[in-house]
């Protein structure tokens, strides 16, 4: 974009950015360092995209609004004036529904809030982050492994509707890509009989989900341990599977899906997942910005659906959610 300012000078600059009143009066001076320095100003920023930003902005705390108020459903301990504020901001943004919501839909509704939220703070303070799951923020990724945790409610009323996949529920479910294990334990949790591995690479990950495992009710069910998919050993051991293809490359997918295959008991079902790509211009962006930031390719699930059916995989389907795609066959 080129500057409205005149060519200055090549001595060394200093800007300062002096904000007075809203954003659409801003004030911005420009400083050279010279014995008779020339000031250049801007009284009026160019209000042609402020209002939207406005807007955004109202949006983005609107949005904070009604996850703090879905929290302190449950919280007396917040001074009276500053919940009321929060109630009522929650209402402006959402109307009768802040209030009417049912605990189920309030949950769902609360992981939406942090999941947008976190992913969008992440990515506004590392915007130079490459193709990887190297997330450091120990808070971020406690985000993400409370959001994740409906991938398994999700196979989980799946295979409510199939009584071999029912079965699987009863032997041990490996997680790919355990991350801080909130899938292992939501796994762990709504199936009594169920064993949990859960592998990753990534220790400041698995440092989070041994902690998160310790404290659980379910330490004794579930694993957690540094393993690459790629390199998983095991022969006929797991009844379930779960491969997050979003964070993969696709030669690496080719070669999960034979290790677990390998590694997989006769009728065990593997569920391979991919970000849902939206009609929505915009969140297929997001979706696609998501899987490349993730370290994954932009995969089609019918592409999935291929290469288990390739190894072997019988009654491959798909289930199509809001956030991903959940792809599913069983091995004879």
């Amino acid at each position: 974009m080129q500057s409205p300012f005149p060519t200055p000078p090549r001595p060394p600059l200093q800007m300062q950015q002096l904000f007075s009143g809203q954003l659409e009066r801003s004030l911005f001076l420009v400083c050279f360092n010279h014995s008779q320095p020339p000031v250049y100003e801007v009284n009026e920023m160019s209000e042609t995209f402020i209002p939207q930003l406005q807007e955004l902005a109202k949006s983005a705390r609107m949005l904070a609004l009604v996850g703090a108020s879905i929290k302190l459903r449950s919280n007396a301990s917040v001074v009276p004036a500053i919940r009321e504020q929060i109630d009522l901001g929650a209402w402006m943004a959402l109307g009768e529904g802040a209030d009417t919501a049912e605990e189920g839909q309030a949950s769902v509704a609360l992981t939406m809030v942090e999941m947008a939220l976190s992913e969008a703070s992440e990515l506004f303070r590392n915007p130079d982050r490459g193709s990887n799951w190297e997330i450091a923020d120990g808070a971020a990724m406690q985000a993400i492994g409370r959001a994740s945790r409906s991938a398994f409610t999700h196979i989980h009323s799946v295979a409510a509707k199939y009584p071999k996949m029912q079965e699987t529920l009863k032997g041990e479910f490996l997680d790919v890509g355990t991350g801080v294990a909130g899938i292992a334990l939501e796994a762990a949790r709504t199936c009594p009989d169920l064993k949990v591995d859960g592998i990753d690479i990534w220790e400041p990950a698995l440092e989070l989900a041994r902690q998160n495992v310790a404290e659980s009710p379910y330490a004794d069910r579930v694993n957690v341990r540094n393993l690459d998919v790629s390199a998983l050993e095991e022969r006929k051991r797991y009844s379930l599977a779960w491969l997050p293809t979003m964070f993969l490359k696709r030669p690496i997918i080719e070669t999960a899906i034979d290790r677990i295959a390998r590694a997989s008991m006769s009728d065990a079902y593997l569920v391979a997942g991919a970000y849902t790509r939206p009609e929505d211009p915009f969140l297929a962006l997001m979706a696609n910005l998501r899987t490349l930031r993730s370290g994954g390719d932009i995969n089609d699930p019918a592409a999935i659906k291929a290469m288990m059916e390739a190894r072997g995989y019988v009654d491959v389907e798909m289930s199509v959610a809001p956030v991903a795609t959940f792809v599913f066959g069983r091995l004879p």
